[in-house]
Formats: C-alpha cells, sequence, structure tokens
C-alpha cells in the first residue's frame, strides 16, 4: 500500500482527481449538487433539471444491470424494447416529486444517509457484520457505479431517494384499504372467462413472389426508420486497467504480513474480544490471593469482602482491552475465561479480578485469507503503476504528442476502432467487443468531437481510465437496396403475407356476420384453420391463446366478439367471448388488507406523481436525450 501512496503522489492526474473528491464532499455537505445543477438540461421540470450527462449515468446504470443478468440483449435491443423512454419517464416523474420535496423544505440529514447506509447488509464486511468501506465500493461497481465520484454519486441518489420517501410517507400515510376492497379483488381474480376462436395461420394464403427492385425500394423508403443506416464512426481508444500491470507485480511475504497485521489491529478481521468483569481491590498479594481462592470454592462475596477487608466492588460491563482503565488488569483479564477468578498485580495495587462473561470471536489466519490479501496487495500495486504509466501519458500529451505518441511513450496500447454505430456494431453487424462490454466507452466515443481526443476518464468495475478520439463520422442515411436486400425482400415477404392474411380474418369477419359458424368457416378454409376453446382466468395461457389475446379477451362481456394475434403473432384469431364466469367472494381467497393497502399507496402515489407532472412545466431536449441514450438521428 505504501507503494500505492507514492504512486498517487507521483501522478500529475492525482491533482484534478483531489479537486474533483473535494467537489464531491461539497455535494454531499450540501453545499452544492453537482450531479443535478448542469446547465446541459436534457430534461427540465418547472425549477429542477436532469443534465445529459445524470441522464446518461441513470441509463447506462440500468442498462448495466440488464445486461449482467441477460449478457446476450444489446443496447439496441434494450431501447427498442423500451428501457431509454422508460429511464426518462421515471426521472421526470422523481423529478417532479423533487420539485415539490424542495418546496417543502424537506431534507434528509447526514446522519440519517449514514446510518442508512450502514444498515444495508450488502455493504457490510462478513467477519464483523460492521459497514465495510471496501465492500461498499465493491458492491456499488457490481451495480454500475464506477469511477472516482461513484460513492457521492450513489449517495446523491440514495439521498433524493430518502427525501422522495419522506414526501410520499406524509403525502399517504393515512392511506388503508377499506374491507370491501378485499371482496372486489377477489371477485376480479377469480372471474374466468370461456373462450372459442377461429386460428387462421399464415399457410392459408398463397406465398408472394419475390418483390422486384422497384419494389424493395420503394419498400425502403415506406420504412425508412427501419432502413436507417446510422451514425458510424471510425475510433483511435487507449484504454487502461490495474489488470493490465497484474502479470508485473510481485507481492512479498513481508508485505502480505504487514496488511494482515494492520487488517486485525484494527478489526477488521473479526468483532473485537471482550469482557465483563467484576474487582475488588485488596490490601496485599497474600489477601487477593486468598479471597480469589474463596471466591472459587464458592463462598458468598459480601463473607469474603467482611471479613478481609476488600475494596469497593467495580464492575465494568462488554468492555474491550482498551476500554479496561488499568492496562495491567486488561492483560490478565483477556487471557482468562468466563468463570475465572484471579489475584492480579494493578498499577494500583492488588485487586480481586472475576470473569463474569467473556467473548472470543473466531480470527481468521494469515493461510485463510492469504489469497485474498495477495490478490488485493497486487491490485492496489498495479494500480500504482498504472497510474505512473498515465502520468507519463499525460505529461507527454501535455507537451504536444498525439494520442498515440503519447501511448507509446507510457508504454501503453492505442486501438483503431474502424467505423461502428451507437449501439455498437458495425454496418455489417459485426460487434465491437471493446465497445460493448465497456459502456462508458460507447457513450464518450459518440458524445465527443471529431479529432480532438477526450480527457482521461474513468471506466468499468476494475479502476480503468480510457482516452477517446473520434478520426472520422459517416453521417447517418438510409440504407441502398444493395446493402440490405436481404432483410428487405423477407421484411416485404412477411409483410405482405401478414396483409393477405388480414383480408383473409376480414372476410370470415363477414361470414360470422352473415350467420355462419366459427366451425363451418374452419371447414371450408381447410388445412391451416382450426377452432378451439379454452376456459382460462386473468393471467392465465393455454396454446394459441396468447397472454395478449386472453388480456383483450378480459376487457369484452359475454357475447362479444374480437380479432387478434395469437401463438407467434404471425396467426390470427377471431374470438367469441362465449361466457364470463363469476366467482362468489365469499368463497374466493381474498389478499391481506396490507398487500391492498400497500397497492392503493402505490396507485395513489402514481396518481399524486402524475399531478405533480401536470402541476410543473415539463420540458425535454430530444437531442440531448438522443445523445444520452446512445441513439442516432438522420443528419
Amino acid at each position: 500500500m505504501l507503494s500505492l501512496i507514492r504512486s498517487l503522489a507521483r501522478s500529475p492526474i492525482i491533482g484534478g482527481m483531489i479537486i474533483a473528491l473535494l467537489i464531491a464532499a461539497f455535494a454531499l455537505w450540501g453545499v452544492n449538487d453537482i450531479f443535478r445543477n448542469n446547465s446541459n438540461a436534457a430534461i427540465v421540470v418547472g425549477p429542477e433539471t436532469v443534465s445529459a450527462s445524470e441522464l446518461a449515468r441513470t441509463y447506462e446504470r440500468q442498462l448495466f444491470q440488464i445486461q449482467r443478468d441477460n449478457p446476450e440483449i444489446t443496447r439496441e435491443q434494450a431501447d427498442q424494447m423500451g428501457l431509454g423512454d422508460s429511464v426518462v419517464q421515471r426521472l421526470i416523474a422523481e423529478t417532479a416529486v423533487d420539485a415539490k420535496a424542495d418546496q417543502m423544505g424537506l431534507s434528509i440529514s447526514d446522519n440519517t444517509l449514514f446510518e442508512t447506509l450502514r444498515s444495508i447488509a450488502a455493504f457490510q464486511n462478513p467477519f464483523t457484520s460492521q459497514f465495510d468501506p471496501g465492500t461498499y465500493a465493491s458492491v456499488l461497481r457490481e451495480n454500475g457505479y464506477g469511477g472516482p465520484l461513484a460513492e457521492r454519486q450513489f449517495e446523491a441518489d440514495i439521498t433524493s431517494e430518502l427525501r422522495r420517501g419522506q414526501f410520499v410517507s406524509a403525502a399517504l400515510g393515512g392511506v388503508y384499504a377499506p374491507e370491501i376492497f378485499g371482496e372486489i379483488r377477489a371477485a376480479y381474480n377469480g372471474e374466468r372467462r370461456s373462450l372459442r376462436a377461429l386460428f387462421l395461420q399464415p399457410s392459408l394464403v398463397d406465398t408472394p413472389e419475390a418483390p422486384d427492385d422497384a419494389t424493395l425500394t420503394a419498400f425502403i423508403s415506406e420504412n425508412a426508420r427501419i432502413f436507417e443506416r446510422p451514425e458510424q464512426r471510425r475510433l483511435t481508444l487507449m484504454r487502461v486497467s490495474p489488470t493490465d500491470f497484474l502479470r508485473d507485480v510481485e507481492v512479498s511475504d513481508e508485505d502480505l504480513q504487514a496488511l494482515y497485521d494492520f487488517r486485525l489491529e484494527n478489526g477488521d478481521l473479526a468483532e473485537p474480544a471482550t469482557r465483563s468483569l467484576t474487582q475488588w481491590p485488596a490490601p496485599d498479594q497474600q489477601t487477593a490471593e486468598a479471597a480469589a481462592a474463596r471466591l472459587s470454592a464458592g463462598e458468598t462475596v459480601s463473607t469474603i469482602v467482611t471479613e478481609l477487608s476488600l475494596g469497593e466492588e467495580v464492575a465494568l460491563a462488554d468492555v474491550q482491552s482498551y476500554q479496561v482503565p488499568d492496562s495491567q488488569i486488561a492483560d490478565r483479564a483477556f487471557t482468562m475465561a468466563a468463570g475465572d477468578i484471579a489475584a492480579v498485580q494493578s498499577q494500583l495495587g492488588w485487586r480481586v479480578v472475576r470473569i463474569d462473561a467473556a467473548t472470543d470471536p473466531d480470527t481468521p489466519e494469515l493461510s485463510e485469507l492469504e489469497a485474498e490479501l495477495r490478490d488485493e496487495l497486487a491490485r492496489d500495486n498495479a494500480e500504482g503503476m498504472m497510474l505512473d504509466a498515465l502520468g507519463v501519458f499525460e505529461e507527454a500529451r501535455g507537451n504536444g504528442a498525439t494520442l498515440e505518441e503519447a501511448a507509446m511513450q507510457a508504454g501503453l496500447i492505442a486501438e483503431r476502432i474502424d467505423f461502428v454505430a451507437a449501439n455498437g456494431y458495425s454496418a455489417d453487424r459485426e460487434p465491437a467487443l471493446t465497445l460493448l462490454q465497456n459502456p462508458d466507452l460507447l457513450t464518450a466515443a459518440f458524445s465527443a468531437q471529431q479529432g480532438f481526443a477526450t480527457d482521461l476518464e474513468s471506466y468499468g468495475e476494475d479502476g480503468g481510465y480510457f482516452v477517446v478520439r473520434v478520426d472520422e463520422i459517416e453521417p447517418a442515411r438510409l440504407s441502398e437496396l444493395s446493402e440490405v436486400r436481404e432483410d428487405a425482400a423477407q421484411f416485404w415477404m412477411v409483410r405482405e403475407t401478414d396483409d393477405r392474411l388480414q383480408t383473409l380474418v376480414d372476410d370470415a369477419q363477414a361470414r360470422l356476420e352473415a350467420g355462419e359458424t366459427l366451425d363451418a368457416i374452419a371447414e371450408s378454409l381447410g388445412t391451416g384453420a382450426r377452432v378451439e376453446t379454452a376456459v382460462l382466468g386473468r393471467g392465465e395461457t393455454a396454446g394459441p391463446f396468447s397472454a395478449q389475446l386472453v388480456g383483450q379477451a378480459f376487457r369484452l362481456p359475454e357475447g362479444q366478439r374480437f380479432a387478434a394475434r395469437a401463438g407467434n403473432q404471425t396467426t390470427r384469431a377471431i374470438v367469441l367471448v362465449d361466457d364470463v364466469i363469476s366467482v362468489d367472494p365469499a368463497q374466493a381467497e381474498r389478499p391481506s388488507q396490507q398487500e391492498l393497502t400497500n397497492e392503493l399507496r402505490n396507485d395513489a402515489t402514481q396518481i399524486v406523481t402524475s399531478a405533480l407532472i401536470n402541476a410543473y412545466e415539463v420540458r425535454t431536449d430530444q437531442t440531448l436525450i438522443d445523445q444520452a441514450l446512445g441513439r442516432t438521428q438522420l443528419q
């Protein structure tokens, strides 16, 4: 660790980091909120703003957590599924509550924040069950909080959440669900629908002939959003992390022992030993030893105190060694077990000491922690080596060297990344894994100006740093036919088949109106048409009766008919609601009143939030939002 401290002192980038940390400390203590005040506002709700960088950080954390559990989901897919819009709407709602909380003068004290952090089990040392800064930092990295200001950003987020909770509790604390809600919910949950449906498969219609070039060209133009070729950028990237230097690190046994001793001394490896003890002053050694022997034999304390003229009793409960006023008594007491009694010579004379209770938690040996501590020391040393190299790199850039030249002087690598889109893929759908695995790099690359290398920035869970330069930009444009012919043809065939199937659905609807039955229509159409029945409750599915189809059925009364997509969405269905089957609320299982109250409060929270949003002027800058979310638009 000493080598790391020396490296920090030598590195020219650390001055800026220290200033940044001081600014972050001011933010935590309320001097200014660096995470919310930003002229580069993507969202404005009344007097409150959300900067593009804050939106980007929030989105990246959400995406990080999704990709951690589902690595196959790309940024583009997540956005298509609505993640970006969901984050924007959530931030608008939270900012509206923040504005109201400001107006009401609500605040969270530093003590409340710190007690909240200490109470979170994930941040506690597994040996001591106490808040541990190292565990805290590690968990934050695992959940998408990276960089030197990670803890300050998280603490700002927690403070905002606590303040919003304070507002909601004040506004809705008196809301409770009435008893009748249980009956209504039981009836609602128990209701079922008897459904009969005619399913029409794509095989019922003729396969369209392959489209000619003119048809495909028109089709591409009509669906420009789908066939847009997004902006592409060619990049030069220098990235480095402590892991890159681990192979050059050697950890000595002396350093390992020193770290273990340091952790042991500071109580990081186990809860400290404690004693509850009682002591009596004795006039001399002989009296003290006699009193100890008689106490050990079971004689009463009062008798011994009177007969041997012992002094006034002094008791200490659950104390650590340093809390015992006399060090000689402390040294002896912490070698004794519960129930032991001994004569002890203290700094002020002889004492009779009885141990009333003792706790001696198991402390892991160095051999048990060697691998963990060795890894920690290796990482510390590697981080120091990385910072030294970055110091050389930044000094070279300050002297006019290009990104590539500075990287060479520092022994670092400058990567060339050919044209890539904001989703991390090339126009040929080849993934740029370096960028996909590190969203911070991708965001920075598509926020930077062409021809200028960015400042040194942190990224990832491993404490790395990077600089990126945009060398060339190819603007977004509509794809040429030659570039997407295969995809366009396939899409056109699917669309054409679906249109033809829609004609068949319309014809079947007309025949039903004319009095024909579903079975008669299915028989006349032949293979690919069939009638099926099902009795289903809310949220239940069966075969081609998809969740979407069943949901539509529960919005209609008995005897109604509707058309829907079924199965894998390419099959069509005409569905009849044959019967609505009610349930006796008295016999149905009811949810608990607490569950209903929680739901009612959640609904009321949404209503209050919507009212707040309507009460404030909401403005958004779509260009900044798209940039923050890593989207691109036609130039």
